[in-house]
């Protein structure tokens, strides 16, 4: 027998009030845990001081129990109920958009593809704009009952109520603080009470500080029929706030990166360093196959001749809203040492640009929103992103839609951004699909090995006549930018030999030996013979 279809919403209010429901049970074993705990509190405490540290016992937060839950799917099922709440919920989500009934907390999240935190977020600061009664419990949770209190939910409650343990705290809290999507709208405020109250204080913990959604969104949520196109113009591009924030009349106001710390962020250093390629760099220098140097040179025409073809040549006014993305999205995919970042310097010699580059594996966790935010303030015309599948891999610091807003940034600004990764597979196939182009930079074979050997040395350093290149490109299979290690280690040796050294053949070996230990003993940069059979 088949199932019954799920019925659909009839409108906005009826969705609202069936996630209401779910926050009303949510909330009630809240307020229980708390009388409970208080009851505990006041009949072991003795001294007001007892009562003020007694929390401690319990740890750093107390979420044991089922007071609260991350999503509806996470509430306890009943007997006899074949889908959970949140399956339900959903099915009559998509119910009603099938007959074209439009709800506003659900647009939302998809439009911003938000995390079901994300959502019960929005819901808990939206509650106290339906009812009072919502205000009055979370004062009460929060231990603020005193005449003139806001009724907002403070970051800590908001914590405490939607997530089950440590981990989850952890990692919900950085949706509050660190590149937040409704946040970066401005959808959200995090707001001060000290502000609030217009009170000489010393500053609050960020836990206190209160949450409010934009007075737009509140009447974006509440509608009867809420408006598509309205809600498209709350998430236009310039709405995101900028890196540091302009002095204003509500200094309480953040940005996900502005948070509060020991050096301001005026001071705070810039993540991106220009990068300025050597005088004598130039495309001979990188040993690549053709048709890869020929790509990597291609890259530039773009932006040399960009305003002859389109301007004088007329294709900017022929094809106008035909013409694809102005800006460059370059995935290069190679071992560490074949090139990439040579290349890079390559292009940016030719283009006479400096190459902003930063490599995301040793970026501080904390620091990657505000990177996200310095690239898309300030548009170079060449960057390089290493290890970019920090933030095109799995798991990622930032939020689908902030990499989303990222790369169709840079698509519509004329520019090449390039991302170095070692593994294709490394990037999330939706990632992958944004990119302009990909370059694979292959291990360098016997005659490449035996042009970077030769290469690998300054003029002023004497070499042995008798170095064995050939031996060297056939025994040991390398990559260019461990060759170039390799060699500036033999110098050490041989200066450490002589006052007037000459580096040769035994240098060398020394120098590929001390590599091979640099790597715990393993075998992997050695051929087992001539050719490029690896040793394993």
């Amino acid at each position: 027998m088949q199932s019954e279809s799920p019925e659909p919403f009839p409108d906005n209010w009826t969705y609202l009030k069936a996630e209401l429901n779910w926050l009303d049970r949510v909330l009630s074993l809240a307020v229980a845990r708390q009388r409970k705990e208080t009851k505990e509190v006041e009949r072991l405490a003795r001294t007001r001081a007892d009562r003020a540290t007694s929390h401690w016992w319990k740890g750093l937060m107390s979420l044991d129990g089922e007071a609260s839950y991350d999503s509806p799917a996470e509430m306890p099922r009943r007997r006899g109920t074949r889908n959970g709440y949140q399956q339900q919920m959903e099915a009559k989500i998509l119910a009603s958009e099938q007959r074209g009934i439009c709800l506003g907390l659900p647009s939302l999240r998809r439009q911003l593809q938000l995390s079901v935190f994300e959502k019960n977020l929005v819901l808990m600061a939206l509650a106290p704009e339906i009812s009072r009664r919502y205000g009055q419990i979370y004062n009460y949770l929060q231990e603020t009952e005193f005449p003139g209190a806001s009724g907002l939910p403070t970051v800590d409650l908001l914590l405490r109520i939607l997530c089950r343990n440590d981990a989850e705290w952890r990692m919900a809290r950085q949706y509050l603080v660190e590149g937040s999507v409704l946040l970066q709208y401005q959808l959200l405020e995090v707001r001060s009470r000290v502000a609030l109250d217009n009170r000489a204080s010393p500053p609050e913990p960020f836990l206190s500080r209160l949450v409010k959604l934009s007075d737009s969104l509140v009447s974006y949520l509440l509608a009867d029929q809420p408006d598509e196109a309205f809600l498209k113009s709350l998430l236009q591009p310039n709405r995101v706030i900028d890196l540091i924030p302009a002095e204003s009349e509500q200094p309480y106001f953040f940005a996900p990166s502005s948070l509060p710390s020991q050096s301001s962020p005026q001071s705070s250093p810039s993540l991106l360093s220009p990068l300025l390629p050597p005088a004598h760099l130039s495309w001979s220098n990188l040993i690549l196959p053709t048709p890869l140097m020929e790509d990597l040179q291609h890259l530039c025409h773009s932006i040399q001749y960009g305003s002859q073809v389109d301007v004088a040549l007329g294709f900017q006014e022929l094809a106008a809203p035909f013409l694809p993305p102005q800006g460059t999205m370059v995935l290069l995919i190679g071992a560490a040492g074949t090139g990439k970042t040579t290349a890079a310097l390559a292009i940016a010699q030719t283009l006479g640009t400096p190459l902003f580059c930063i490599d995301l594996a040793l970026l501080n966790p904390a620091d990657h929103p505000r990177l996200l935010q310095e690239l898309m303030g300030q548009s170079p015309i060449l960057s390089l992103l290493k290890s970019a599948q920090v933030w095109l891999g799995h798991p990622s610091p930032l939020s689908a839609t902030e990499i989303h807003q990222f790369l169709d940034w840079r698509h519509r600004h004329r520019g090449i951004t390039l991302l170095s990764i070692t593994h294709k597979q490394t990037v999330k196939t939706q990632w992958r699909q944004q990119m302009t182009r990909m370059l694979e930079f292959p291990m360098p074979d016997e005659a490449s090995r035996l042009r970077l050997w030769q290469q690998a040395f300054p003029a002023q350093l004497p070499l042995d006549a008798a170095i064995d290149w050939k031996y060297l490109s056939q025994r040991f299979r390398l990559s260019g930018g461990e060759i170039c290690a390799i060699a500036r280690e033999a110098a050490f040796y041989a200066v450490a030999e002589s006052s007037n050294p000459q580096l040769g053949m035994r240098h060398l070996l020394k120098a590929i030996q001390a590599k091979r230990s640099g790597k715990g003993g393993k075998l992997s940069i050695f051929t087992a013979g001539a050719g490029d059979r690896s040793d394993h």
